[in-house]
Formats: structure tokens, C-alpha cells, sequence
């Protein structure tokens, strides 16, 4: 698939559900993270256009165009001042529990936090949850660390993690359980949010009206650096979307969100990162895996993904437990039938699925191979929207205590 670059040159604004009216002191409230509505849609607007820039296809054409995406992506300038690359960055996952580190008498102040992985793990004896009344027949377990600390998790931890990290948490999250990480070099926390005042001024006088006052918040989209080197390392963001639907007219300079706010579209020269063969190999012999989140999903179950535990190429896959947080909620405007979309909860990026697989060996290598980098909500118009985009990461087994 090719992928294409959005690159934001103001703040973004893409705003959640919270009522915008023209109020005094009215705000308006954007979104930690663009949902791939929002960039599926920019997509389909551009492969619809004409030569003369207007949208001239049909809607339910437009539909059909398959998009993954969003991913952020940070610019990384190399030794040749006009070069530089784009480096993939994933959501947090759910599974890496990241805590202060210990204050001992003693020891040397600044030390770095831990990082400890989650695994799902039985209850103790004669002890009963919700998975075991209210969720009974999904046989679901509990999911929590492997070894006992009582500090208390870091309060700013990355929201978004740099892919060599990322990768590593995936084919061998045990090298990093237990050790400290350095939170620089493993991530940031995305695109900044920048707030505006506006105002209503009087054509005549100059002034501003009386009431008429507004506030909009909207995704910086640059990481600034630390220290003494907060403008030498600060970085670019953007966003990354992947298609296979050729955009022959193109319009490089475009609006994306609310208030039509300017962004740039280039080609990539890459493409979406590639499962690992190592990874592959051992998730083969394993027989299980983690399914990682990389945009959100919807299930018509909540948390519990139907189409993806239906067999599909001679793979029966099983949840066994599942590191989620609160779901985060999406709408939107339905342009076709000019009414708003039904409100609907998505289980978050970074939602951690545990997953043991039946089939052969031949069976699981193409299982993986549909799996990784693909969508696996439950409605197709929904995977063809880019919710759900998920890679797999090595687990060995059955729950353990």
C-alpha cells in the first residue's frame, strides 16, 4: 500500500462531542488524537476530485476506499541538512505499566522509572470479579504485573512510543519487564494542544462586542525538546495514512478538521512497518499471541471482538484476556443523509488483546499475515474506515500465576 504524509501547518482542530453553539465563552474542545474518520475521509476527498479540484464522485463509491490510519510519525533530520526521514511512532500499549522509581535513602536523585509488563494471570483462590458473573461465559481472566511494586505509575507517561521501542516491546517485551526505561528516548506525548481566544470585532469602532467570545483548542503538531535544548531537538509531526486507491489529482496544499485548518500532503517513500520474522517464527511455535491497537476499534460487544474470534483461514483465535482503557466515544456528521452519525464507544489505541490460535502452522503464517497491519473491527465499513488497525506481539501462552 502507499502511504501519504499530512502534515499540519496550523493547529488541527478535531473536535469531540461536546456542544459548540454560539454562546458567550463557548469552547471548542479537540481531540487528544485525529480518529481515522477524519483522515479516511480527507483520503476519499482527494481520490473523488476532479482535474479542476472538485469533488465529482459518487458517494457510495468513495465509501468502498479502504484507508489505514492514522499513525504519527516524527521528522528526524540526518547528517545531510536537506534530507531526513519519517519515523513511525505507536500509541502506549495497555500492557506496559510504567512506575516512579524507587526513593531510597541513599540513592542518587533522578533515577529513571521502570517499566513492567502485564500478563493475564488467574485470581487468587476462592476470590470472584465481574469476569466471573457478569462475564462468565467468555472465560475471560484477570490481567496484571509479574512481580510486586508498590510505587505508584508515572504521571506523564508517554502517550505515543518511538517504533524501535515499540518493536522491541513486541518480540521481546521480557528484556525490558522490570528494567528502567528512559522516557526521552522511549517516546513523547504526541501533538501539543495550543488554545485560542477569538473575538468578534465591531467593523466601526474596532472594538470587541460585548459577549461575542469563543475559545478553540487545537493539536500543535511539533514535539519541542528538553532543556537548554528545547529548540534544537524539537521535532516535526505528522500524520501517516496508507491506501491502495491512486490520488491522480492530488491538491498538495489542503484543509483538514474544523475550521478548515492548512495541511500538506506528500507521498512516502516507505511503507507501513513490516511484522518482523522472528516475531512471525514465534508466534507460530507459540501458538498465541497479543493483538496491539494502533487505532481504535469498534466491537458490537463492547470490549469483546466478534469478527476477529470467528475462524478465518484455518485459524480459530481465542481471547483470553484483554488490557483496555475507559473507551473513548465517536460520531460525526453523515454527509449522504445529512444528519449526525449514531454515537458509538471504541475500544482506545493501545488496547492490549491476548489471543491463543488453533490451526496448523501454514494456517497461522497467513492468519498473521491478514492480521498484522490490517483492521479487525467488527463491521466491514468500519475496517474499510481504518478502525481497529492492530500488530501482533509475542505472548507464550495460557494465563500462569
Amino acid at each position: 500500500m502507499k502511504i501519504w504524509i499530512i502534515e499540519p501547518h496550523d493547529p488541527l482542530i478535531v473536535r469531540d462531542g461536546r456542544p459548540f453553539g454560539p454562546d458567550p465563552g463557548a469552547r471548542a474542545v479537540s481531540l487528544t488524537f485525529p480518529f481515522p474518520s477524519t483522515t479516511t475521509g480527507a483520503v476519499r476527498t482527494q481520490a473523488g476530485r476532479d482535474a479542476a479540484g472538485q469533488f465529482t464522485a459518487d458517494p457510495s463509491a468513495m465509501k468502498k476506499i479502504a484507508v489505514r490510519g492514522p499513525l504519527l510519525v516524527e521528522y528526524q533530520q540526518t547528517n545531510n541538512a536537506e534530507a531526513g526521514k519519517w519515523q513511525f511512532l505507536a500509541p502506549a500499549p495497555a500492557d506496559a505499566l510504567l512506575l516512579e522509581p524507587k526513593e531510597e535513602e541513599g540513592q542518587p536523585a533522578g533515577q529513571q522509572p521502570h517499566c513492567y509488563r502485564l500478563t493475564p494471570q488467574p485470581g487468587p483462590d476462592g476470590a470472584i470479579t465481574d469476569l466471573d458473573t457478569k462475564y462468565a461465559d467468555l472465560n475471560l481472566t484477570l490481567v496484571g504485573p509479574t512481580q510486586h511494586d508498590p510505587q505508584k505509575p508515572v504521571k506523564h507517561a508517554p502517550a505515543f512510543w518511538r517504533w524501535t521501542h515499540f518493536e522491541q516491546w513486541l518480540t521481546n517485551p521480557d528484556a525490558i519487564n522490570g528494567e528502567p526505561v528512559d522516557l526521552a528516548a522511549l517516546g513523547h506525548s504526541g501533538p501539543t494542544r495550543e488554545t485560542r481566544i477569538h473575538i468578534q470585532r465591531d467593523l466601526t469602532s474596532r472594538a470587541a462586542e460585548a459577549g461575542k467570545l469563543f475559545e478553540t483548542s487545537g493539536l500543535e503538531f511539533s514535539h519541542p525538546g528538553q532543556g537548554q535544548a528545547r529548540l534544537r531537538d524539537a521535532r516535526r509531526l505528522a500524520l501517516v495514512v496508507a491506501t491502495d486507491t491512486a490520488l491522480p489529482h492530488l491538491c498538495p496544499v489542503d484543509y483538514l478538521g474544523g475550521e478548515r485548518r492548512l495541511v500538506t500532503w506528500r507521498a512516502g517513500n516507505g511503507e507501513l512497518p513490516s511484522c518482523p520474522h522472528a516475531l512471525r517464527e514465534q508466534i507460530i511455535a507459540d501458538k498465541a499471541c497479543r493483538l496491539i491497537l494502533l487505532t481504535p476499534a469498534h466491537f458490537t460487544e463492547g470490549f469483546y471482538p466478534t469478527w476477529l474470534c470467528v475462524p478465518r483461514h484455518g485459524v480459530t483465535a481465542t481471547l483470553q484476556a484483554i488490557a483496555v482503557q475507559r473507551p473513548q466515544v465517536v460520531s460525526g456528521w453523515d454527509f449522504v443523509q445529512r444528519k449526525p452519525k449514531p454515537t458509538r464507544r471504541l475500544a482506545p489505541a493501545g488496547s492490549v488483546l491476548f489471543l491463543t490460535l488453533e490451526g496448523d502452522r501454514d494456517a497461522i503464517a497467513d492468519w498473521i499475515d491478514q492480521t498484522w497491519m490490517h483492521c479487525i473491527s467488527d463491521d466491514d465499513q468500519d475496517r474499510c474506515d481504518g478502525f481497529g488497525l492492530a500488530v501482533l506481539g509475542r505472548w507464550d501462552g495460557p494465563p500462569t500465576r
